[in-house]
């Protein structure tokens, strides 16, 4: 079961919670340059790594930090997040699996921020390191068993959580699109089969700013939502 949680007993203000939420689908998605503009350009990060401590200046040099970690890996899944208040701090913490060609691994960040306006203005991250793991496959990508695809489509992704994780799907129903569409062609149509009705809102968000165009969305009235998304 995928853990998610969005906000914690301590109110996250829309900001705040919106800022960790770009936050962590930037590094699930691979999408690293835009954390340039969650940051202030003079920011202060402190990096606790496994082996080492590093201090950066810029927000440029930790993006450049972001991507020496992950650029290698293929494939990432977030496994996790959380998005909460701690005192005045913003905490986001992530759990990634990671894949290369011949080798799979976790990994675990916890990041504090402090703000200037709507930006960070400073962060310290503590990061697990990167723990071998056995090679895996999502239960929410791929076909789901029994299901078929219906006519007008060319594959299925399934993400049904149960109304107890209702709300908790936008940092993680995106990437795992996002990997699904990488092995279909341009042109072709995923149908998304969600029961999270706040998903709607984030696929019409994401499809602007990825391009690939919502076809269609099926609202039965019931628990599960249907999108058809063509590859742009």
């Amino acid at each position: 079961m995928i853990e998610m949680q969005v906000e914690s007993e301590r109110v996250v203000g829309l900001g705040m919670r919106k800022l960790g939420e770009d936050w962590t689908r930037a590094i699930a998605e691979g999408t690293l340059d835009r954390l340039n503009g969650l940051c202030e350009p003079d920011l202060v990060a402190r990096l606790l790594l496994p082996r080492r401590f590093v201090t950066v200046s810029k927000a440029m040099d930790l993006v450049a930090e972001y991507h020496d970690w992950f650029d290698e890996y293929a494939t990432r899944r977030l496994d996790a997040s959380r998005i909460e208040l701690v005192g005045e701090k913003l905490g986001i913490f992530y759990r990634l699996y990671l894949e290369t060609v011949d080798e799979a691994y976790e990994i675990e960040q916890q990041l504090y921020c402090t703000f200037e306006g709507p930006r960070v203005r400073s962060l310290s991250l503590v990061c697990s390191g990167f723990q071998p793991v056995e090679r895996k496959e999502s239960k929410h990508m791929g076909n789901a068993e029994g299901v078929k695809p219906d006519a007008g489509q060319d594959d299925v992704l399934e993400f049904l959580t149960g109304p107890a994780e209702s709300g908790s799907t936008c940092a993680t129903l995106t990437p795992m699109v996002n990997a699904k569409l990488r092995g279909m062609q341009s042109g072709q149509v995923l149908e998304i089969r969600v029961d999270d009705p706040m998903a709607r809102g984030d696929l019409e968000s994401w499809s602007r700013l990825s391009g690939n165009e919502l076809v269609k969305v099926i609202d039965d009235q019931g628990p599960v939502l249907r999108f058809f998304v063509k590859k742009k």
